[in-house]
């Protein structure tokens, strides 16, 4: 139960911070496009692929990081499959 709870932690400590920018993006592209009188879906786009590739590349060895070995979630869960004995 303990690595089903930290691997929760550990997926949303990695997804947070890209939907949180993603959204935001999205909200300051939104307000311009209203202001400037633009409807196009794919004006947004771009911003969004730019904003998305900024925070992997900035905050991308954090959560590597983060995932390999900062809450030991792989080696617990290798350990686990390691232990699993098979069904005869």
């Amino acid at each position: 139960m303990r690595l089903f709870v930290t691997a929760l932690e550990v997926a949303l400590l990695l997804a947070v911070p890209l939907v949180a920018v993603v959204a935001l993006v999205g909200i300051v592209i939104g307000v311009l496009q209203t202001v400037v009188q633009v409807q196009d879906q794919n004006v947004s786009f771009l911003p969004k692929l730019i904003a998305i590739a900024a925070v992997l590349s900035l905050g991308g060895a954090t959560g590597l990081s983060l995932l390999l070995g900062g809450k030991a979630i792989t080696n617990a869960a290798i350990n686990m499959a390691a232990n699993v004995q098979t069904l005869n």
